[in-house]
């Protein structure tokens, strides 16, 4: 049998500490020391001439593709868990992806991670599910499905809060960010902002069942409806449109308006003519505009 060999190895880059490797390793990452993507044809040879190896038809070819992983020092080779099997289902997926994308000529419109290094985001979204997820899907009071509205909005506040850490950080700034949630739909983007100490409130036209619950909990929501040509929010340091809708063109607007240092996010949805409408207004109204498309499973993933 002749063999040839492909392969590629991944290890996770980690602070130098005098922890155990596991502690430091990106807890969306498999706890080992490397693993690598190995491609391996065998072909039956009758002499040992590699000359003639290109020579030999299919049928004396069989190949081969896996996973192969370096433990860490401290773990069992055979204590695989279900976490760890899930993980190399997801690598050999994305690894079908990638070839299948690679053979039909793909190529990647969508930039993860422009504005936030992944690192961050991951840390902070790792941090606020565990902190509070399984509460809020248990005591979720709305008819939406909690599966998709608490982990989504976790993970628009993952993207804020980094976002805002590295703004303290370059103007070397302490005071945590205030902000106006508008068309705050059910309030929970407010609630996790406020919760993590962030000053703010939330606006909507009708107030949802849930509020309640977050009200009791301190977090500012706002029943009213806006005139948007007129309102103003001089004191906050960021407007935020996650769910605004019809709103959104306005958001920029009000941004200019409130003072020189009020910003805005908003959530747009991937309609090429309404975002080139929306970024004409945000042209108009003097922005510098930066796009960074965020890890939601959601249409409305682009955020300006």
């Amino acid at each position: 049998l002749l063999l040839l060999e492909s392969r590629v190895i991944y290890s996770p880059i980690i602070k130098s500490s005098q922890e155990p490797a596991e502690v430091n390793i990106p807890f969306y990452y498999p706890k080992v020391s490397c693993l690598s993507y190995v491609y391996a044809e065998y072909k039956r040879a009758y002499n040992t001439d590699m000359a003639d190896y290109n020579d030999l038809n299919d049928n004396d070819c069989q190949s081969w593709l896996y996973i192969e992983i370096v433990p860490l020092a401290s773990s069992n080779i055979l204590d695989i868990s279900d976490k760890m099997k899930y993980a190399y289902t997801q690598l050999f997926k994305k690894l079908f992806k990638w070839c299948h994308n690679t053979s039909i000529g793909y190529q990647k419109r969508v930039h993860h991670d422009l504005l936030i290094p992944k690192d961050l985001y991951m840390q902070t979204y790792k941090y606020l599910k565990e902190k509070y997820a399984k509460e809020l899907v248990r005591n979720w009071t709305e008819k939406t499905d909690p599966a998709k509205f608490v982990f989504e909005d976790i993970a628009i506040a993952s993207w804020l809060i980094s976002l805002w850490k590295l703004e303290r950080e370059e103007k070397s700034q302490t005071r945590l960010q205030s902000f106006v949630d508008l068309g705050c739909g059910n309030g929970l983007l407010t609630f996790l902002l406020a919760s993590e100490g962030h000053e703010g409130v939330g606006i909507d036209v009708r107030k949802r069942k849930i509020w309640d619950a977050f009200q009791d909990k301190g977090s500012k929501l706002i029943a009213e409806t806006l005139q948007p040509n007129v309102v103003i929010y001089p004191d906050a340091d960021w407007i935020i449109g996650n769910h605004a809708d019809e709103l959104v063109p306005w958001i920029p607007i009000i941004a200019a308006r409130s003072s020189n240092n009020t910003k805005y996010i908003i959530s747009n949805g991937k309609y090429k003519a309404y975002q080139e409408y929306i970024h004409e207004i945000i042209d108009k109204c003097g922005f510098i505009v930066e796009y960074d498309w965020l890890r939601i499973p959601s249409t409305k993933n682009v955020a300006m």
